[in-house]
């Protein structure tokens, strides 16, 4: 990852909800669960491993250099992850789980003043709370795909400020958690898992994916 120049690949609000409203979100969640059984072919014993992604660095609209943004900032994902591996060779190996995804990032974009200068801005994106993951690994051993498609009825606190634009701060807050570009797992290719299924272990990004490591720390079962 080129230290001045990356486009990445990607507050607390109570919700006071009645009991027919968690109800209803809990039966979207078991529909959710049930889909990921169909897709795992149901009957199987499905393994679990529990995981850890990290990304360590700062997220970018444009080039960083005199950005006044932090370059240390930290994405973490952890949980457990569980999927069918008694699938044929050649296909590939489909995992899911609810993880708890924790952002503390700076993302550097770019404001445009009154006088039409246009100037370098930053942005904070603080956020927490439980997001449903699926990770797919490639049967030819090009690596993983990971995505997170939704939060839970639990809600994802967020909290977004900084020298931009506030309508920039506006639409970055609807971002969180899903489409942020604060969160490199809104969707992004994980090469460095080439073997055919998760095995414990750690695996450390390159290239562009330098600052991302991902942790395999245990097989549940």
């Amino acid at each position: 990852m080129k230290k001045y120049k990356i486009i990445l690949l990607l507050s607390i609000v109570p919700l006071f909800l009645s009991t027919s409203f968690l109800k209803k979100t809990n039966r979207v969640e078991d529909k959710w669960k049930s889909n990921i059984s169909t897709n795992f072919r149901g009957t199987r014993s499905l393994s679990t491993y529990e995981v850890r992604l990290t990304y360590t660095g700062y997220g970018a609209f444009v080039g960083i250099e005199d950005c006044p943004i932090r370059t240390n900032g930290t994405v973490v994902l952890t949980g457990l992850l569980l999927g069918d591996e008694n699938v044929p060779t050649d296909d590939d190996i489909f995992y899911a789980g609810i993880l708890q995804l924790d952002i503390d990032m700076d993302i550097c974009s770019v404001k445009h003043l009154p006088s039409g200068e246009a100037r370098l801005c930053g942005i904070t994106v603080v956020g927490s709370g439980p997001v449903k993951v699926e990770l797919e690994i490639q049967s030819d051993e090009r690596g993983g795909y990971i995505q997170m498609r939704d939060t839970t009825s639990r809600g994802f606190t967020k909290h977004v400020t900084g020298s931009c634009d506030q309508e920039q701060l506006d639409e970055e807050r609807d971002n969180v958690p899903l489409n942020t570009k604060a969160c490199l797992f809104s969707g992004s290719e994980l090469p460095m898992l080439t073997q055919r299924t998760l095995r414990v272990g750690r695996y450390v990004g390159t290239g562009d994916l330098v600052g991302v490591v991902v942790e395999v720390l245990r097989k549940v079962k």
